[in-house]
């Protein structure tokens, strides 16, 4: 198995896509990140009378040990947490590039697959 032998992260950008890059660029980003981030909140403070907290829950539906169906639903509560609000916009951070220990460089998909399958025996075992 090939490997890169330097610092890597991952930066992700949705659960579908995102790039892997070296120490050197995550610096860069990590500068304009702190900025962004400031930059938001500022436009989440200015604009909290619009705003919600960002609530969620879900519901399964099972066929014996295996979830057959699952629905994810949104929602605000009624009266506003303004409280909650003020802390969400205080908390607010953009995502930044997360240090992967190990990045495998491999030829495709399948090559990939064969190499977590033979990870996940190793710590089976």
């Amino acid at each position: 198995m090939k490997t890169i032998n330097k610092r890597m992260y991952d930066y992700p950008a949705g659960g579908y896509c995102g790039v892997i890059m070296p120490e050197s660029v995550m610096k860069k980003l990590a500068k304009l990140n702190c900025k962004y981030s400031e930059e938001v909140r500022k436009v989440l403070d200015d604009n909290k009378d619009d705003l919600y907290p960002s609530l969620w829950t879900l519901a399964n539906r099972m066929d014996g040990e295996k979830i057959a169906k699952q629905v994810t639903i949104k929602y605000v509560t009624t009266p506003r947490d303004v409280e909650n609000i003020d802390r969400r916009i205080s908390l607010f951070k953009a995502a930044s590039p997360e240090y992967v220990e190990t990045v495998y460089i491999v030829e495709s998909y399948d090559e990939a697959k064969e190499i977590a399958e033979s990870i996940l025996l190793d710590i089976a075992e």
